[in-house]
């Protein structure tokens, strides 16, 4: 009698099923350690308040960690995407109404109606804060729960978090022209400054890599025309440190690249800044061109800029930390957003994105079934079209 056939794809599956639950206990494991070790320093130290934060954040990353992704493409069900953020991997993403969560395996967390009338993003490392401008609320998020809600007297104008969880939030005042105050991780107020008219009106904050230092951007109006100061602070001290003078516009966008050094872009330029004396170390000016679209990723920027004439190839310009051109490069229309991570730049088109080098040669085009409205360097490289994520990387042959 011949003999039966060995089923050999199921035995493959199998050691593929046990391999990945080995993988899952040996992770699950180390994490409980690592929690089991952080209770020990905190029984030992006293230190609960961050100590807790630091905790809960392990427990959700173990919890989380455990779960099987469902991977990309997935679907997020906001349509009217407004902001999207990177978190722990994964990503926020903020809608008109809504709001939705999602781990770096694709798997969705959470969903939240907020029904602001001018919702607002920023986050962390872990956490993100949701606010009303022009509102009162204002919520602590993390990847499973409200952390803290506060409701405010004066309307929100601006919230920014810290890669660590450190908050600061500028509200509108009686007395001043506006009042900022920042929160430790355990929602404790730890600074406050009052503005005068004379220091503007905060439009954008930028926390360096400490956690501790920060860029205030405020515009003012000085001889009929806007120009925007930016001031520089420490919560340790009731003081401003260093003021950047500034005859530009507006502040479009501002990061710190290293601890002494300020990249911001405006309307009209783009700056390199001495942040222990304010000076300004380089920069590049836009000339007569108008900037449509900016990206900043650790040292490099990308700009897209409008084109002269109808359907005409848009210009793109990649510069360096000392505000050199790395890269001139003319796309073919239409282009609509630039985003620039540590290895590329992509561009966003009307139903593809296209890839090119930090030097400027194109790599590959990945074609869309919509728009793509963002392009977030999380954990892995994602493209957003209207309710949709799917991973972004170089089509097949």
């Amino acid at each position: 009698m011949p003999k039966a056939k060995e089923n050999t794809g199921g035995n493959v599956t199998l050691i593929s099923e046990l391999r990945h639950r080995r993988k899952v206990r040996q992770v699950r494991n180390g994490i409980l350690a690592a929690i089991a070790l952080v209770l020990l320093a905190l029984y030992a130290s006293g230190i609960y308040g961050k100590g807790l934060a630091m905790l809960g954040d392990l427990v959700d990353s173990a919890r989380i960690g455990m779960q099987l992704g469902e991977g990309y493409p997935a679907k997020t069900g906001i349509s009217d995407l407004l902001q999207v953020e990177s978190l722990a991997g994964g990503f926020v993403e903020l809608g008109q109404k809504d709001l939705v969560v999602f781990a770096s395996n694709g798997n969705q967390l959470r969903d939240i109606a907020h029904n602001y009338s001018r919702p607002a993003i920023s986050s962390g490392n872990t956490r993100f804060v949701l606010y009303n401008r022009s509102g009162y609320e204002l919520r602590v998020e993390n990847r499973t729960r409200t952390l803290y809600t506060h409701t405010y007297d004066q309307p929100l104008l601006l919230a920014e978090m810290s890669e660590n969880g450190t908050l600061a939030v500028v509200t509108a005042s009686t007395r001043y022209a506006a009042e900022c105050v920042v929160y430790n991780t355990s929602f404790e107020a730890i600074y406050s400054w009052r503005l005068t008219e004379s220091e503007g009106m905060p439009s954008r904050i930028a926390f360096a890599q400490d956690n501790k230092r920060f860029a205030v951007a405020c515009l003012k109006a000085e001889n009929g025309a806007l120009v925007s100061n930016i001031h520089l602070l420490n919560v340790k001290k009731d003081e401003i440190l260093t003021t950047i003078q500034s005859v530009s516009g507006q502040v479009l966008q501002m990061e710190w690249i290293n601890t002494d050094t300020l990249l911001v872009v405006y309307n009209d330029k783009v700056a390199v800044y001495d942040t222990n004396t304010g000076e300004e170390t380089a920069s590049y000016s836009f000339g007569e061109k108008t900037l449509k679209s900016a990206s900043i990723s650790g040292r490099n920027v990308a700009l897209l800029f409008e084109q002269g004439i109808a359907d005409a190839p848009v210009e793109l310009v990649v510069l360096n930390q000392k505000m050199q051109e790395s890269a001139t490069i003319h796309v073919p229309s239409p282009a609509n957003k630039v985003t620039c991570t540590r290895s590329g730049v992509y561009v966003l088109r009307d139903a593809s994105v296209a890839a090119y080098t930090l030097t400027g040669e194109p790599s590959w085009e990945m074609q869309l079934d919509a728009q793509p409205l963002a392009v977030l360097d999380a954990k892995k490289l994602l493209v957003f079209e209207g309710g949709n994520v799917q991973e972004l990387k170089k089509p097949t042959e």
